[in-house]
């Protein structure tokens, strides 16, 4: 027969000990949802079961006690992800899944929350690196975008209670190596031009090369969104494939961070942008009916229809091959823009916001070596400067 204890314990609850020889000390607490629930807790002595049914009811009186789970790495950033991160664009949400299901768990998914150390960390990541026989190497740079991931989801776990540290803390993280930029140069700006003479994207390239468009922005582009008057683009969405591929495509109304900005263009990217306009009218007469372009969007397929990121890279690369600049990306355009820029006077702020940077520091960073060129030019401007007056 279990045995009672004959006072209450410190606090409210109940304890008695068990036909086992165990006590327990039992509680009721409210949880997140103001349901009603009942706990227990153990102990082999009467006095250390007290202790912990104190403990608990004296939390359960400050509103900061918390039910106990044993929930694993995997179930976690499922409902992290699920939940916390709606706010997020779609191919974020779909990124953070991927990363979620092909690179975490396989690895730490089934330890269990509470338990994940800083060591496990740091030796998921030192794997990442090395490669196993199922996985190639990773870069440095996706190795920190998946610890991104885990901090924070783990940053959130601390916040409602589930674990008391972050175990990504403190980590060595490998370095990434900043990428050499490519851009094309005078000549090569002259080759490529000539390349693409009466191609059907030569359009699409030139207002790239001249205005520091990102490919997503260039294809999302709308009418709407050109003052032909005063040769500004309001640049306020993109076009992005879902995450994974499947041939899906998803309209933003906004921009990479998020904000809207004025690009300025030449009076030729204007003239360009007015020939994109009547090469889309001519296609439109002849398609007819069949004509379909809901998002009026400025360069399109001759029905109409939206251009894909790998249709208009993969041509990019074939007439890049073409010329011997085999290495040059697509994305390599807007560096050029950005150099050249610099080099004929714009302001290092002037050049953050025709690309939408989010700081002017992060564009002299990005073009460190232009701006050496800037910074030596201004020194040998000032030389000729002193030089002249001082021989008045």
């Amino acid at each position: 027969m279990a045995r009672k204890s004959g006072r209450a314990a410190a606090g409210s609850g109940t304890i008695r000990q068990r036909p086992d020889g165990m006590w327990e000390g039992r509680f009721t607490y409210l949880d997140e949802l103001g349901v009603k629930k009942r706990k227990s807790v153990y102990a082999h002595t009467q006095r250390e079961c007290r202790k912990k049914l104190t403990a608990a009811t004296n939390a359960v009186d400050e509103g900061a006690y918390r039910e106990p789970k044993r929930m694993t790495v995997g179930e976690w950033l499922d409902e992290w992800v699920h939940t916390y991160c709606v706010g997020l664009k779609p191919r974020t949400i779909e990124s953070y899944e991927s990363q979620i299901k092909n690179r975490i768990k396989p690895y730490i998914g089934s330890v269990q929350l509470s338990a994940l150390t800083n060591t496990q960390v740091q030796r998921f990541y030192n794997l990442l690196q090395q490669g196993d026989d199922h996985h190639k190497p990773l870069s440095p740079k996706s190795i920190q975008n998946i610890h991104g991931i885990l901090h924070k989801a783990m940053e959130q776990a601390i916040f409602v209670h589930l674990v008391r540290d972050n175990p990504c803390d403190h980590i060595k993280l490998p370095k990434v190596k900043k990428a050499q930029l490519k851009p094309l140069m005078d000549e090569d700006i002259a080759r490529f031009l000539e390349a693409i003479k009466g191609d059907r994207f030569e359009l699409l390239f030139m207002l790239d090369l001249f205005s520091g468009l990102r490919q997503s922005e260039i294809l999302a582009l709308q009418w709407d969104d050109i003052d032909f008057d005063n040769g500004l683009i309001c640049v306020r969405r993109q076009l992005q494939r879902a995450y994974g591929g499947g041939g899906k495509y998803i309209f933003l109304d906004e921009t990479k961070n998020g904000k809207s900005r004025i690009a300025a263009i030449a009076p030729s990217v204007v003239a360009v942008l007015r020939k994109q306009q009547r090469r889309q009218a001519e296609w439109q007469l002849a398609a007819g009916t069949m004509w379909d372009n809901p998002h009026n969007l400025v360069f399109t397929d001759e029905l109409g229809g939206h251009l894909k990121h790998h249709t208009v890279y993969n041509h990019f690369k074939s007439i890049v091959r073409s010329i011997g600049m085999e290495d040059t990306r697509f994305h390599d355009l807007r560096h050029s823009y950005a150099i050249a820029a610099l080099q004929n006077g714009d302001s290092p702020k002037d050049v953050q916001e025709q690309l939408g940077h989010y700081s002017s520091a992060f564009t002299m960073d990005t073009y460190a070596e232009v701006s050496d060129t800037m910074r030596k030019a201004s020194q040998d401007r000032m030389e000729r400067f002193i030089k002249q007056v001082s021989e008045l």
